[in-house]
Order: C-alpha cells, then structure tokens, then sequence
C-alpha cells in the first residue's frame, strides 16, 4: 500500500473570491421543523438547529466557463483499490476505484462546476466529502485543509487530513487506511472539543453514487424520518405517505426527496447500500455513534435531472446521494461536551450480488439479502476491532516533515491565542505551523500582540471576520474604526444560544447584544465614514422591519464611490428594493452600475425582475441566453420570471392588462410555455406543488 502526492488536470471553474459582506446569522434564520402525528419524543430530541456563516465568507465568486485545472492530489493505493484525495477541495474523495471489478465506486465528476447549494454557496457534486460543524455541506467543500502521510505501529503508510473550524472552535481529524490486501478503504474520524464548555457538532459523509434507473438502496435499519414541506414524518420503508411508490428506489421519487435510517436502539453498527441493476454495490458500514443513515435523490423530473447535468459535464451527472451520520436527520444537533472527543470508524467497498436477491423482491428480501452479504465482507466483529486500532493511529502527532499539502493559518493563530491566554494548545495530532499564518489573519496577530487592532483602509475590503467570544474579549480597547467594526459584528452573532440543543435558542438578553452591536457600528462610522457600518445598519434595521431607515443607510453607501469596490452591495441593496416592491429605484440603480457589475449573474436576475414589472421584456428574454451560476437549491427565481415573462408577452398582444388577467395569463403560460430545460431548477413538480409537471 502506498500514499503518495499526484496530480488531477481537470477542466473546471474554481471560485474566485469570497463575498465580503458578513452573512449573520439573523439573515439566515433557524431551521425550524414541525413532527407528525405519532413521531417518537426521543426522536424529537435535540431537533432544530440553527445555520451560521460567520466567521466564513460566502463563496459566491464562480461561473460557468471552464478551463484546465491542476489539482493537487493525494493517492492511496493497494491490490484492489485507487482512492484519489483532492486536499485543495476539502480533502473529497474525489474517485475510488474498484481494480477487482474494473469499476469507478462513485459518481466521480468529470468536471470541477460549483452550484450554490452549500453553507457558503460554492459545492460540487460527486465523490465522497466530509461535512463537519453546522447543517449543510461544509465549510471546506471549496477549501484547503491540511494533509499529512503518516504510519502507525504496524509500519503501514496512512493519510490524515484535517483543520480547525472557526464556527465551532473545534477540530476535526480523518484518517484514512488502506490496508494491504483489503477490499474496503476504512476512515477513521475524531472531532475534538478542546474547550471548557459545551457545544453542539455535526456529521454527515455524503457519498455520491451512480443512479442507473433501477438503483436500490438498501440498509440495515428500515424505519426513516421523512420530510413533507416543514414537518418530519415518522415511517417505514418501502411505502411512505409523503409520496407513492416504493421508495427504496429513488427513481419513483416524483420530487427532490430525502429520509433519514433509524436504527434499532442499542446497535453497535449499521450498514447501507446502493445496488444497480446488474447487483454491483456500493457500501459502507460504520460503527457507533455514526449509525444513522440517509438517501437524498433529486426527483424523477425536469429540474431534478437538469441540477445533475447542470453540476456535472451535461453528460455523466446521473446520481444519488447516501450518507451517514451521527444525529437522527440533518435537522438534528449533536451534544459535543467540553473537553470531549467523539470518534468512529467506517468503511467503504464495492462488491456484487446476485441481482435477483434485490430487484423484484420485496425490501426485507433484499436488505436479508444484502446484510448476509456485508456481513461476508466486513462483520461487525472485524470493525470494532478496526476502530481500536484506528483509535491509536489517531494519536500520532504530525509533523512538519509529514505534511503533503498546507492550509490556512487559523489554527496556527489559535494556538498563539491559546499560548497568549495561557490555555493548553490544541492537540498535536493536528499540526499547525506558525508560517501558515498569513494576511488573513495579520489584523487579528496585531491585537494578539500589542493588545489593540490596526487601523486598515476603511475604502478597502476587510481582510476577514471574526465572531469568537474569545477574541471579544481581546478587544477591549477599541479606538479604530475597524476595532468598533469587528466589535459589533461579534456582539451581534452572539444573538442566540446555539451552544447547547435543548435549551432555549435565545439569550434572554438578545435585544441588549443587538443594541450594543448597534452602538459600536455607530461610533466605527463615526470614527471614520465608512460602507461597512453602514451596510451593517442597514442590515439591523431591515431586520428591525424599519424599511425607511435601512433605505437611507443603503442610499449613504450607495453616494460613497467605496462602494464600488464589490458588487455584494449592489446584490443586496436591489434585493431589499425589489421585495419593498421599489423596482423602478432598483432598475435606475442597476443603470448606474459599472458595466462589470451589470454582468453578473445575480444582479441580473434582480434587474430582470425589475424590467418585468416596468415593461422592459427586451432585457428579460435575453437573460434567458445566459447561462446563469447564481441559482440557489430550491430557487425557482428563473422559471417565475419565465412564466411571468411569456404572460406579459400574452398580455401585450391581446391587448388586456396584466394585472387584472394575472392569474388566467400565468396559468395559460405555463400550460403553453413550458420552461426549458437549462433554466428548470426546481426542486418539485405537479401543479398541486408549485408548477406543472414538464419532462
């Protein structure tokens, strides 16, 4: 078995930038879910939870033109299995291949193509990535983190990626073996707590695998948590009430659909599956407390299939998701108490089975079926007694001559935090050079040594956000307009009480950190005028629902020729305009920006909404040419314009007013105009969901 660095040369369209504006968490809002009749109250447990950005920026700065990518790799490799690591994208397993059968085991992408469908935006499809910290795919999927080749006491050679998460302040740490002679590739997570106080964690693997039109998914546990709209179901497969159909199948699910495996109480561990047509599977076992397991499909229809292609080359993007976890759903919070490790092991391998044992059976059949085959494959036994040994490897420190490909310099500037505040540094299985820090983090290095923040440029962009309580309290003496600016953004991300699941989700004195926020942003702009207060007033009063006020804040950004210097403030002052119906102000905006900014993608949906409304069809139908990267999972911001265009054109030739004819126009225009394919990227059909069915 060998490690070693390689190379992918890929074509693809990698982000270019971050968004500067900081995305609190107000704005992203808690994700709240109600449970059906006869859902357990275990089950209800630890249920909701609450999404953040900050300290992250949103990685919106992608397109759709393509070139040639080289991307660094790491390579494992024995007898049987390829696996090809992509550390500069999160640490992926982008490709795992199964040299016994001569078969890839994942939807491998051909292609490097962001969509907007992660926590920040930017996500690809296909291969295996690791989602650690808050729901949704991670922080990292279009990020460094830190690889290193290392050997554990029986001289074999294995990898371990990893990082420090800013959101949570934690670590996370995989390390993967490939022993010689085995058929499975095992991973061996710990996430570490290293503070003195409780927190909340997430876990999902997200595996991609072929969907060939007759792929089963199979697992050991049958009851599932279900999704309708915002309330969770609680049922048994195959036959579930949010949809017909046996639904081990994903290509019977009429919609975008996911559910969530509930094993048994007590398990040690669980399996599951995806079988194709002719018996060849994929699967992956893992022990506790990663038992809990998932299918995602994105619906048999239009815009389900056209988001595969749209992720992939057009060609090769057919695929479903499963996954494991280690809270019931993705709408769940895992405890993570202070001071505490939670750790596991799971492994991946491909394998084939009669396919007469699991198509046209019923689903006990094949989930019999299947687990006397897993067992064959990799017993219960063999790993658990995997995860203890996997469990020493896990306490080998790395070292500067083990590393294979560098990352941030955030851990590398907690640890000089750690030292300045005379705590114990994190844990040395998880290295981080003090070279690593770089100008990200030099406004937060400055306060760490000299006890005050450096004044920076209020007309350039912010090198980075930080909300940490603990560097709150590093900045106490605040005389520079960024020093208030930075000060108030923590005040106000600290609005909640996400911390622990379980307790009340609002600090009692939530209105006192929105008032403080306020007045440090007031005296940073007073200390020196600049756009970034002012947005974040803006921001604050809109919440507040004072329209008026957040109006004249984005009106005195918008008279500061700093606020040229990104299009995120355009993005957001048009959008406020367009939902307070504004839209003539919102199109004479969109006039006056520079001609780059008018070219991107968002603005122009937002100036197409705009035209709509003040009969300028002209700009509309041609933004239906474009080939557009901003649409978000479940925005159907393009097929609304489609339908409303195509119902004014009506209008004007038969010469009635539209808004009188509203609903009769847009239900003859999506009758008689259904939306083509590459701007369908709706998540559901059916005239009784949103639209009508288009195939």
């Amino acid at each position: 078995m060998s490690v070693k660095k390689g190379e992918l040369i890929i074509p693809g369209a990698l982000p270019e930038g971050t968004d500067p504006l900081p995305r609190f968490r107000r704005r992203t809002g808690f994700w709240i879910f109600k449970t059906g009749e006869g859902f357990p109250a275990e089950a209800a447990k630890d249920l909701n939870s609450c999404p953040r950005t900050l300290p992250y920026r949103i990685q919106n700065r992608y397109g759709r033109e393509r070139k040639t990518l080289r991307l660094e790799t790491v390579v494992m490799e024995n007898e049987y299995i390829k696996a090809v690591f992509t550390p500069s994208l999160g640490g992926k397993l982008w490709s795992m291949y199964d040299k016994e059968h001569g078969r890839e085991l994942l939807m491998s992408n051909p292609v490097v193509q962001p969509g907007n469908l992660a926590v920040r935006d930017a996500w690809m499809s296909g291969g295996i990535e690791w989602n650690f910290g808050a729901p949704g795919h991670t922080y990292f999927t279009c990020d460094d983190v830190w690889a290193a080749a290392l050997t554990d006491g029986g001289g074999e050679e294995f990898l371990r990626i990893y990082e420090f998460e800013r959101a949570k302040e934690c670590i996370w740490q995989i390390d993967f073996h490939l022993p010689r002679n085995s058929k499975q590739l095992f991973s061996h997570v710990r996430l570490i707590n290293p503070d003195a106080a409780d927190k909340t964690t997430y876990w999902w693997t997200n595996i991609a695998v072929p969907e060939d039109g007759c792929t089963r998914v199979l697992s050991s546990s049958k009851d599932v948590i279900a999704i309708c709209g915002n309330t969770l179901t609680y049922e048994r497969l195959p036959y579930l009430s949010v949809m017909p159909g046996d639904l081990s199948y994903p290509i019977n699910a009429t919609r975008s659909f996911d559910y969530f495996f509930q094993p048994e109480k007590g398990v040690v561990t669980s399996w599951e599956a995806a079988v194709n047509k002719d018996g060849y599977a994929f699967y992956d076992r893992s022990n506790a407390p990663l038992i809990y397991h998932k299918m995602f499909c994105w619906g048999n229809h239009g815009g389900g299939k056209h988001w595969q292609q749209y992720l992939s080359d057009g060609v090769n993007g057919e695929y479903i998701e499963i996954q494991a976890g280690i809270a019931r759903s993705q709408m769940h919070d895992r405890p993570f108490p202070k001071n505490s490790v939670i750790e596991w092991t799971q492994c991946f391998g491909g394998a084939f089975i009669e396919p007469d044992k699991i198509h046209g059976v019923s689903l006990d059949k094949a989930d019999e079926a299947f687990s006397g085959t897993i067992d064959g494959l990799i017993s219960e036994e063999t790993l658990l007694y995997r995860d203890v040994e996997y469990r020493r490897s896990a306490d080998i420190a790395v070292t500067e001559r083990d590393i294979l490909h560098r990352a941030s310099g955030w851990g590398a500037l907690e640890n000089m935090r750690r030292e300045k505040c005379a705590e114990s540094k994190l844990p040395d299985t998880a290295y981080f050079p003090s070279d690593s820090v770089s100008d990200e983090q030099d406004e937060w290095l400055f306060l760490l040594k000299t006890g005050k923040m450096k004044r920076t440029d209020p007309d350039q962009i912010p090198a980075s956000w930080m909300v940490s309580d603990k560097w709150m309290k590093l900045l106490e003496k605040r005389d520079t307009w960024n020093a208030h600016l930075h000060y108030g953004n923590m005040l106000f991300e600290h609005w909640d009480d996400s911390s622990v699941a379980d307790k009340a989700r609002f600090w009692p004195d939530a209105g006192k950190f929105e008032k403080l926020a306020e007045e440090e942003w007031l005296l940073s702009d007073r200390c020196e005028p600049n756009i970034w207060a002012k947005r974040n007033l803006a921001e604050l009063c809109r919440l507040r629902g004072d329209k008026e006020a957040a109006e004249k804040y984005y009106d005195l950004i918008f008279s500061d020729p700093a606020s040229d210097c990104d299009f995120s403030f355009a993005v957001e002052y048009m959008e406020f305009l367009n939902e307070n119906g504004k839209y003539e102000k919102s199109w004479k905006l969109f006039k006056k920006l520079k001609p780059e900014f008018q070219n991107k993608d968002r603005i122009m949906i937002l100036a197409a909404s705009c035209a709509l409304r003040l009969n300028e069809l002209d700009y509309v139908g041609k933004l239906f040419e474009r080939d557009l990267s901003a649409v978000r999972e479940g925005e159907t911001s393009l097929t609304d314009l489609w339908f409303e265009y195509h119902a004014r054109l009506t209008a004007q030739k038969t010469g009635v007013i539209f808004e009188e004819n509203r609903e009769k126009l847009l239900e003859t225009a999506k009758t008689e105009h259904p939306a083509p394919p590459r701007i369908d990227f709706r998540m559901s059909v059916g005239k009784n969901v949103k639209y009508r069915k288009t195939e």
